[in-house]
């Protein structure tokens, strides 16, 4: 928990998508990453690596990709192993940095990001997460 604080949670949007790039985490949010984090086994260790853009989400173990999977649905656009269009596009809307930015470019992102499979759930889970990341939307700019 030390480590969330300190860093006020993952400065990697790929992590929990927008978390990082929205606006205060309060209390709750804090305590529901550090649950999912203590539920999937992540260390501190492997979760500053994350942070410090020393670990590759494509690298991370299948506990940190569970952990992923675990964060974006307790904020409860992900189920059925992709992101809830309505949801998700929502979120990332009022978090958003550039509140100017095109709706359609999101779902556009989002729909082509939910095509990805993985090996299992938590694979799944953080492919999408990444190729959300990678899209690098003006929204987070």
């Amino acid at each position: 928990m030390r480590l969330l604080q300190r860093h006020h949670v993952i400065n990697s949007a790929e992590l929990v998508l927008l978390l990082a790039k929205s606006a205060i985490i309060d209390a709750a949010t804090l305590e529901m990453l550090n649950n999912c984090r203590e539920e999937n086994n992540v260390s501190e260790k492997e979760l500053g690596q994350y942070m410090a853009n020393k670990l590759d989400a494509a690298d991370s173990t299948h506990n940190f990709k569970c952990f992923v999977k675990c964060t974006i649905e307790k904020f409860g656009f992900y189920k059925n192993n992709m992101l809830d269009e309505v949801l998700a596009t929502k979120f990332i809307m009022d978090n958003a940095k550039d509140k100017q930015s095109n709706v359609e470019s999101v779902k556009d992102v989002i729909k082509k990001c939910n095509q990805m499979k993985g090996a299992d759930a938590c694979d799944t889970a953080s492919q999408i997460v990444s190729c959300f990341v990678k899209a690098e939307l003006k929204v987070f700019q």
